[in-house]
């Protein structure tokens, strides 16, 4: 039987290409929007480096700094150079690169970190005055001199003394980093840190009889230093 046409003929329409060309170009608009409030974001905080560098440094540094183990004296001359660069800043005697390169610097160096290495060192001086132990706190304090001599050359950061401290540290939620150092602390602990601090010595080829002191407040101060004449690293 021959059906008349269109009968029962399925008629394809065109639909045409519906929602699709709009969601894309939708799409496109928003990554192009998206980019552009990137790039201002980028371009805007770029230009608020010293006032960001000063509210950081006011607003946290120095409160960690006053809570740190420090010794009075370094505690003080240390506070006093941060305070100083605050100053600076805010005096408009930094380009924005310079704070940035200064922040940087700060950010890698163990100053916050320097009380609780001296507080480890305080309990070796004591074990040291007991024959049993003598030779081995001995060696221990040796180990942390020659590790503060890396520091002092540049070839030990926060992030080392960070590692090097985490035996003697328990957590805390008062503390700011969420950890402080252990009260009393425990020799398997404190060797523990000498260990990693030999680690970190040897990595920088600091001599096994090394004996300078290194002051934390001059690093400080050169840091600063550097900072503000080459930027960051």
């Amino acid at each position: 039987m021959i059906q008349s046409p269109g009968s029962d003929e399925q008629v394809d329409r065109d639909t045409g290409p519906g929602w699709m060309p709009a969601i894309l170009a939708a799409l496109a608009l928003f990554g192009i929007i998206s980019f552009l409030f990137c790039a201002v974001s980028t371009w805007f905080l770029f230009q608020k480096r010293t006032e960001l560098a000063v509210r950081t440094l006011r607003g946290s540094y120095l409160i960690q700094l006053e809570q740190s183990r420090l010794d009075p004296e370094t505690k003080s001359a240390a506070t006093a150079e941060v305070n100083s660069l605050i100053d600076d800043l805010e005096q408009g005697k930094y380009e924005n690169w310079q704070s940035a390169g200064i922040m940087q610097r700060l950010q890698r160096m163990p100053l916050l970190q320097w009380g609780e290495l001296q507080a480890v060192e305080s309990f070796l001086r004591i074990a040291e005055q007991e024959p049993s132990t003598q030779t081995e706190a001995a060696d221990g304090l040796q180990q942390l001199r020659r590790m503060k001599q890396a520091v002092a050359i540049g070839k030990a950061t926060s992030f080392d003394l960070e590692d090097v401290l985490r035996p003697v540290r328990v957590p805390s939620p008062q503390s700011p980093t969420g950890f402080e150092l252990a009260n009393p602390l425990q020799a398997e602990a404190v060797r523990e840190s000498v260990r990693r601090a030999k680690l970190v010595s040897d990595r920088a080829q600091i001599a096994a009889d090394e004996q300078s002191e290194v002051s934390i407040v001059k690093i400080l101060r050169e840091e600063i230093e550097k900072g503000a004449t080459t930027g960051g690293y």
